[in-house]
């Protein structure tokens, strides 16, 4: 590695090597939740996000450092999950519109991109808090650039910034009361130091060990369901990455429309295509995928492109309806419902409330947003409403609705399973006035007071509770609000700690794969005997993490 000049292949290496640190440490960085549950996915999410970029970045290590960055930060944004991986996608999102252009860069023109980096992820963030992965982010840029001289060494200049980000996260307490009184620090900025310091790494030409950060090997394909006697009645699904070329047309002004319209021309169904700079991501299914490939290189060269046998994907999708006595439906629909959830049971529950996907996805893995851009190409609607049931995932969904130009899509931010459930139990399908329908089920949602039952990961001391180690505890919105050596008991307490409970008409209980039969019942029983207008209803979740997940309306 150059001194004072990086290179493409330079910068492949500090974002690999990178990733493989994060990796080697995920587990710690889930373990300093806030909240000590068993449900980190801090650090799960960061790893997702960046091993997306790194895996792209595999093929494009010849290309200028502004193509590369280009590449890989799209591949970012698409494989980002949780608002930690959102964040990190934004940073890796602002390096690139910084180095666009740009053959190989200098310190300063590194310095300058890291910079863009922390400038970009703070736009994506509604009311930026301090004494997050934000502020480490951005004091380690700004301190750093302020110190680089004519003569400082790229080994210089990432030692300084990495010595500035582990000095920032260590500040995050100081600067979040709420990591103060848990007694950690912010495990999205220590998620973003050990990228920094894996760029160290590769820079001195250490190698960092961890099987997890290497890209997952590829499902096995199922063939018996297309032999040498089968006729193709579904066509090909087909996805590709295009690089539109100068040499072959205008890259700033080519209009995605030339793409689309001509897929719709030839019979393409199912078509979800969008346009970032001078990268054209297209998914269609068809008949004759070369005839398409052939024409559309007619715009540029192909980054990446994936054809699969669309009679082996209806196989498994009919064995899957089959088992639920259902059936996938085809049928274009003016307006459908995309579902996140976690459990068996608690997927089933929404199925049977009309929802048109389900995608799998909670506490220990978030969606992403490929995931939910996957999920609105399935419905094929006009409108699509969608219930991230998650803080966590809020963020990638957002980003998804942004991206998706194939549907209009309003995201009802839902936060929990319960906000969730209750909202779309009022969705009105006759209402055709979809912006005041998403209204609605948004306040309805605002109405649901959540009570989250786990158990403690470790000792701490939060929101006035002394909690030790396999406690259990309830959570309602950002607060503990009980804890107990008896999960009967600690949940009693939060009912007795929840300021309207007399005033509420319904109580839906999701139970959880741990959850309890005598436990239920008498959950039930105490919460008839302080409410006696109160209407108790126990559906069987099968959801991790949460012994219940209680919802008050």
């Amino acid at each position: 590695m150059h001194e004072r000049i990086i290179t493409t292949g330079d910068l492949y290496e500090m974002f690999r090597v990178g990733a493989l640190n994060l990796s080697a440490n995920s587990e710690y960085v889930n373990s300093i939740n806030v909240f000590p549950i068993p449900d980190g996915d801090t650090g799960t999410n960061m790893n997702a996000t960046i091993s997306g970029a790194v895996k792209a970045g595999q093929s494009a290590k010849d290309k200028p450092i502004g193509e590369f960055s280009q590449i890989i930060a799209k591949a970012a944004v698409m494989n980002a999950r949780g608002n930690s991986g959102v964040i990190l996608s934004q940073f890796i999102k602002g390096m690139s519109l910084s180095l666009a252009g740009k053959t190989e860069v200098d310190v300063k023109g590194f310095a300058d991109a890291m910079n863009a980096g922390w400038e970009k992820s703070y736009e994506v963030v509604a009311n930026p808090t301090e004494g997050t992965m934000l502020t480490v982010m951005r004091e380690a840029g700004e301190k750093t650039a302020q110190k680089i001289e004519a003569g400082t060494t790229i080994g210089e200049y990432i030692f300084a910034y990495c010595n500035e980000a582990r000095a920032s996260l260590m500040r995050t307490p100081e600067l979040l009361p709420v990591l103060k009184k848990a007694g950690v620090i912010d495990s999205g900025g220590a998620g973003f130091t050990y990228i920094a310091e894996g760029m160290m790494k590769a820079v001195n030409g250490e190698e960092v060990s961890s099987v997890s950060g290497e890209v997952a090997a590829t499902a096995s394909v199922d063939t018996s369901a297309f032999n040498a006697d089968s006729e193709l009645t579904f066509g090909y699904c087909t996805e590709f990455i295009l690089q539109l070329q100068n040499a072959k047309v205008d890259t700033a002004s080519f209009p995605l429309s030339t793409v689309t319209d001509y897929l719709d021309s030839v019979g393409g169904e199912s078509v979800v295509a969008f346009k970032d700079d001078d990268i054209i991501k297209v998914h269609v299914h068809t008949f004759d995928p070369g005839k398409i490939l052939s024409e559309i290189r007619k715009y540029g060269e192909f980054l990446t492109v994936k054809i699969e046998n669309m009679n082996l994907q209806h196989s498994e999708n009919i064995e899957y309806f089959e088992k639920k006595g259902d059936k996938p439906s085809t049928e274009h629909k003016k307006f459908a419902t995309v579902v996140v959830a976690s459990g068996e049971g608690v997927a089933d529950a929404f199925s049977q409330m009309g929802v048109d996907e389900v995608v799998s996805g909670g506490q220990t893995m978030n969606t992403s947003t490929q995931d939910f851009l996957d999920a609105f190409d399935k419905v094929d609607a006009d409108n699509i409403f969608v219930y991230p049931n998650n803080s966590n995932i809020v963020m990638a969904a957002n980003l998804a609705a942004q991206s998706y130009d194939k549907a209009k899509v309003r995201v009802i931010p839902t936060k929990t399973i319960a906000e969730g459930y209750s909202a779309i139990s009022m969705l009105d399908v006759e209402n055709d006035d979809f912006d005041s329908s998403a209204e609605n089920q948004k306040e309805v949602a605002s109405f649901v007071t959540t009570i989250e039952v786990t158990y403690s990961v470790r000792d701490t001391t939060i929101d006035g509770f002394d909690v030790r180690k396999n406690d259990y505890i309830c959570i309602s919105g950002k607060k503990l609000v009980a804890c107990s050596k008896s999960r009967v008991d600690a949940v009693k307490a939060a009912l007795d700690n929840t300021a309207d409970f007399s005033d509420k008409q319904l109580m839906t209980v999701f139970a959880g794969k741990d959850s309890d039969n005598s436990e239920i019942e008498e959950i039930k029983a105490y919460a008839e005997s302080k409410n006696k207008y109160i209407e108790v209803c126990v559906l069987i979740g099968g959801q991790d993490v949460y012994s219940y997940i209680i919802g008050l309306e």
